[in-house]
C-alpha cells in the first residue's frame, strides 16, 4: 500500500507495496458475502443484500448475520467461517468496533477482498483511525485487499455486481465511469444521472477512506476497461503521486479522464478531513500534474457532467476554431466572447462558405464573425439550421460549432421537429466529422423537448453559452494533448 505526501516543490511519495496486486476482481467476483446483512428494511445492510438479489447479479450470494437464521429468503450464517464455499468478496455492514474481528475471519476463511462500507474509521477522530491502522494490519498480513472504509462501493453494470446500500434501480449501461473518494457517486448522483442525463453508466469506484485500494489502482484499472470511454472522477486527496500520474498517463492515451478535486481551499481541504480523512495537498501542484498528464479539471460536479457529455457524444476537435450559428445576435456576440475568454478561436469562414451562404440570404443581409439565422429564417425558414450547418462544417477554417437554438413555441416549433432536427444537427456534424454543441434557450417546454430529442440522437444540449464553450475547451485541450504526444 502507498501513502503520498505532498511537498512543496512538487509530489512526492513513498511506499510499502501491496501484497496482492490488481483489483478487477472487485468488479468480477463470482461469490460475495454480505456480513451484516439484515431483513430490516432501512438498514444499510437490507438494502445492499437487496440490491444483489434484484438487479440481476448471477454470482453466488451468501448472507452473513450474527443471529443467524433467515435473511431475505438466504440462509443466514452466524460468521464468514460458517459458508461451505470460497468467498471473493465479503461486503463489511457492521458497526466499526467488529470491523477488526469481522477482517479476521475473511482473512481466515481467504477471502481476496473486502468492501468496508461502514463508517466511523479516521474521518471520526482518533479512535476512528486506530481502529482503521488495525483493519490495514490484519489485511497486509493476509494479502487481502480493501476498498473503504466509509464508502458505497462498487458497481459494474455489466455483471449487475454493487456493493451499493442505496437502492437502486433502471440501471442503464452507458460509456462513463466513475472513481469516487465518497458514496455520494454510486447513490444520489448516479440516481441523479439515470434520470437525468442521456447516456448510462459502465462502472464506479467508491473509495471511500482509501485505506487500502486507492485512486491510481482504480484509474489504471479503469483506463484498461474496454466498456469505459470516459472516466470520471471526485477526489479529496492524492494517494501516491507519482503513480497517479503513471496512471493518468496510461488512461489518457486512450480515453478521456476528467476529475473533480475537492479541498482546493483552507475550507474545503478542512471539510475534506472531517469527511473522509483525507489531507488535501497543494491544489496548483495538482493542477500542474494533471495538465502534464492530459487530465481535464472540472471545477463542479454539474461541469463535470457537462464535459463528460461531451465527449461521450462528439468526436474530438482537431483545432481550436469554433464557427459559432444563432437565431439571435446577441447571442451570436456572447458566444463570440465567451470562445475567445476560453483561449480557442472564433473561426473567420472563408469567402467561399460566406458567398454560399449569402446566395440564399435575403439581400440585405451579410454574414459576418457569426452566422444569423434570422435572416435565413426569412429566405428558407426551418431549414435555416440546415442550410448553415452544412455550409460552416464544410469549411475547412472551422474545427466545432457552436449553435443557439431558440425554442419558444409557435413559430420555432417546426425548427424542433424531429425529422428537422435530424436533418438539421445531426446529419451534417456526422458528415463532416466535427464536433457540435447547442446552446437550448426558450421557454421550459420547448427547450426540454427540443433537448431531449437531440440528446436522444446524440447532439449535447446545454443550458448556456458558458457551459458549451467549456465543454468544447475541455475537448479541445484533450484534443491536443493526444496530437502533441502523438497518441
Amino acid at each position: 500500500m502507498r501513502v503520498a505526501v505532498y511537498r512543496e516543490n512538487g509530489l512526492s511519495s513513498f511506499s510499502c507495496e501491496a501484497l496482492m496486486p490488481g483489483i478487477s476482481f472487485f468488479f468480477e467476483p463470482k461469490s460475495v458475502a454480505v456480513i451484516g446483512a439484515s431483513n430490516k428494511e432501512g438498514k444499510f445492510g437490507y438494502y445492499l443484500l437487496r440490491n444483489l438479489l434484484t438487479l440481476g447479479y448471477k454470482g453466488r450470494v451468501y448472507a452473513v448475520n450474527v443471529k443467524g437464521g433467515c435473511v431475505q429468503g438466504l440462509k443466514a450464517y452466524r460468521s464468514i467461517l460458517e459458508v461451505p464455499d470460497e468467498v471473493d468478496v465479503a461486503i463489511v455492514v457492521v458497526p466499526a468496533d467488529r470491523v477488526p474481528q469481522v477482517a479476521r475471519e475473511c482473512a481466515e476463511k481467504g477471502v481476496r477482498g473486502l468492501v468496508v462500507v461502514s463508517s466511523g474509521f479516521k474521518e471520526a477522530g482518533e479512535e476512528g483511525k486506530r481502529l482503521e491502522r488495525k483493519l490495514v494490519e490484519v489485511a497486509r498480513k493476509a494479502g487481502m485487499r480493501v476498498i473503504g472504509p466509509n464508502t458505497t462501493g462498487i458497481l459494474n453494470t455489466s455483471n449487475m455486481f454493487t456493493t451499493s446500500f442505496v437502492p437502486l434501480e433502471g440501471l442503464r449501461r452507458g460509456g462513463l465511469s466513475f472513481i469516487a473518494q465518497t458514496g455520494l457517486f454510486a447513490g444520489a448522483t448516479l440516481s441523479w444521472m439515470l434520470t437525468t442525463q442521456p447516456f448510462g453508466v459502465a462502472k464506479v469506484c467508491g473509495l471511500g477512506n482509501k485505506c487500502d485500494v486507492s485512486e491510481w489502482e482504480a484509474l489504471e484499472y479503469l483506463g484498461e476497461d474496454e466498456e469505459t470511454k470516459v472516466i470520471a472522477a471526485y477526489l479529496e486527496s492524492v494517494s501516491d503521486g507519482r503513480r497517479f500520474l503513471e496512471a493518468a498517463r496510461k488512461a489518457t492515451a486512450r480515453k478521456p479522464v476528467i476529475v473533480l478535486k475537492a479541498g482546493r481551499t483552507e475550507a474545503g481541504a478542512r471539510a475534506a478531513l472531517t469527511h473522509t480523512g483525507s489531507l488535501a495537498g497543494d491544489d496548483r501542484v495538482f493542477s500542474a500534474a494533471c495538465r502534464q498528464a492530459g487530465v481535464v479539471r472540472a471545477s463542479s460536479m454539474g461541469e463535470m457532467f457537462s464535459i463528460a457529455k461531451g465527449f461521450l457524444m462528439q468526436p474530438l476537435p482537431e483545432g481550436p476554431r469554433v464557427a459559432v450559428v444563432s437565431m439571435t445576435g446577441a447571442g451570436g456576440v456572447l458566444a463570440s466572447d465567451a470562445v475567445s475568454t476560453a483561449g480557442l478561436e472564433v473561426a473567420e469562414l472563408s469567402e467561399e462558405t460566406r458567398r454560399r451562404i449569402g446566395r440564399v440570404m435575403p439581400s440585405w443581409a451579410r454574414v459576418g464573425l457569426f452566422v444569423d439565422i434570422e435572416p435565413l429564417y426569412e429566405a428558407v425558414g426551418a431549414e435555416c439550421y440546415e442550410v448553415a450547418l452544412r455550409e460552416v462544417l464544410q469549411d475547412p477554417g472551422v474545427d466545432a460549432c457552436m449553435v443557439i437554438l431558440l425554442c419558444m413555441g409557435g413559430w420555432t416549433m417546426p425548427l424542433i421537429e424531429e425529422r428537422r432536427l435530424r436533418r438539421s444537427f445531426l446529419e451534417p456534424p456526422r458528415e463532416s466529422g466535427k464536433p457540435i454543441v447547442v446552446y437550448v434557450h426558450g421557454d421550459k417546454e420547448s427547450s426540454e423537448l427540443a433537448a431531449s430529442r437531440l440528446e436522444s440522437m446524440g447532439v449535447p444540449a446545454y443550458g448556456s453559452i458558458e457551459e458549451c464553450t467549456r465543454v468544447l475547451e475541455a475537448m479541445y485541450f484533450y484534443s491536443r494533448y493526444l496530437r502533441r504526444h502523438k497518441l
